[in-house]
């Protein structure tokens, strides 16, 4: 595979339906999947209206474009969300079980529900523990699973107080 191939990312969500998503090749090697993705019209129109209403941006502030990060031995991913012009607009993380490649151009991961937004001013907001609750309550993840999340979760926590994420992370972007 070369930069600028497409890449299939199949995205699991246990109790959800699966998402698929193609996106531009920037690397691959034995520790991550690099993609970036410039989002047509409708997608930013949308997300950002999301993103607004989540509080995690600003009215009139609209996602252009997003690189992401895979990992194939660390529970979650990175995405870095941009304006158009270049600004961040903060990153994101899924907490979930580390990519698998499961052909040349397709890698699956699956979403153990919690998730992290940090702001451009380093605040960090953790997410959607009220759906992990309800997944571990209904036995949609299992206590593995739950357990594997909660322990990334702190991680990244604990790491974005000491400095370590995303700046660690980020420099996969660097290419």
């Amino acid at each position: 595979m070369q930069r600028g191939d497409l890449v299939r990312i199949e995205y699991i969500r246990p109790g959800k339906e699966t998402t698929y998503y193609e996106e531009d090749l920037l690397t691959l090697d034995e520790t991550c999947l690099r993609t970036h993705k410039t989002l047509p019209d409708d997608i930013s129109v949308r997300l950002s209206q999301w993103l607004v209403e989540q509080k995690l941006i600003k009215t009139g502030q609209r996602v252009g474009t997003i690189d992401k990060v895979y990992f194939f031995n660390e529970p979650f991913n990175l995405l870095e969300f941009r304006e158009l012009d270049g600004s961040l607009l903060g990153n994101y993380s899924d907490i979930g079980e580390p990519a698998i490649r499961i052909s040349e151009n397709e890698i699956q991961m699956t979403d153990l529900y919690l998730d992290i937004w940090l702001f451009p001013d380093g605040r960090l907001l953790e997410l959607d523990w009220d759906e992990f609750e309800e997944a571990i309550e209904k036995q949609i993840i299992t206590s593995a699973q739950a357990e594997l999340a909660r322990t990334a979760m702190q991680r990244l926590v604990d790491e974005t107080a000491r400095g370590i994420y995303p700046s660690k992370y980020t420099n996969h972007f660097n290419i």
